[in-house]
């Protein structure tokens, strides 16, 4: 029954720490920064998410200079970086202040890019961005600890079922025990006296035979 408690607890804190990870989990990400982008490189924000989200931003070039924002999914990440240039970007503007939203329609690793193009000149930008959705890392463990909580509560109630089917043993009989000493014990009985002999007869007067003595 002991063990059967602690199991008990043990699901209930895996419940419990899994459900708070995944709350953080969901919780929006804020990022404010000003970031210097030297020549001939880019800005870059990186982030996943599970299922459905939503981005947004406020950006600044502090020099008055234009720049362009694309935000990328991985296959158009990786044809920008390869100059191919063959995958479109999710979202794309240019101007020297750009605020936008955009619906993120589902799980992956998205990719926000801030260049000049095409000179890529030094840029400063001032940005802010919020990020709505499940974060991928955190969501993960948060369900893995979820599951093991719950598969170990199945295994305590398997467990619980399979000890009360059996039910509990009968114990063998136990020896009666002895009876109490009398701590007043009667005194031992006196043996009986043997029976008295039979009284001797009186002896008898001898025969008289008439003799006298004078």
């Amino acid at each position: 029954m002991k063990r059967t408690y602690f199991l008990v607890a043990i699901a209930c804190l895996q419940i419990l720490l899994g459900s708070i990870t995944l709350i953080g989990a969901a919780q929006p990400v804020r990022m404010a920064q000003n970031a210097l982008v030297p020549t001939g490189q880019v800005y870059l924000f990186e982030f996943g998410i599970l299922g459905t989200g939503r981005l947004s931003g406020n950006l600044s070039e502090l020099q008055g200079r234009s720049f362009d924002l694309f935000v990328f999914d991985d296959a158009g990440y990786a044809s920008f970086r390869s100059g191919s240039n063959s995958v479109a970007p999710l979202f794309e503007q240019s101007g020297t202040s750009i605020v936008f939203t955009m619906n993120l329609t589902g799980s992956g690793q998205y990719h926000v890019v801030a260049v000049d193009v095409p000179q890529r000149r030094e840029l400063q930008i001032q940005l802010e961005f919020v990020v709505v959705g499940l974060k991928t890392g955190e969501t993960v463990v948060a369900l893995i600890v979820l599951v093991g909580g719950l598969a170990l509560v199945g295994a305590t109630l398997m467990l619980s079922v399979w000890s009360w089917r059996r039910g509990p043993r009968t114990p063998a009989p136990a020896p009666a025990p002895d009876p109490p000493s009398d701590p007043f014990p009667d005194p031992p009985l006196d043996p009986l006296p043997d029976p008295s002999p039979d009284p001797q007869e009186a002896a008898q007067d001898p025969p008289d035979d008439n003799t006298r003595i004078y």
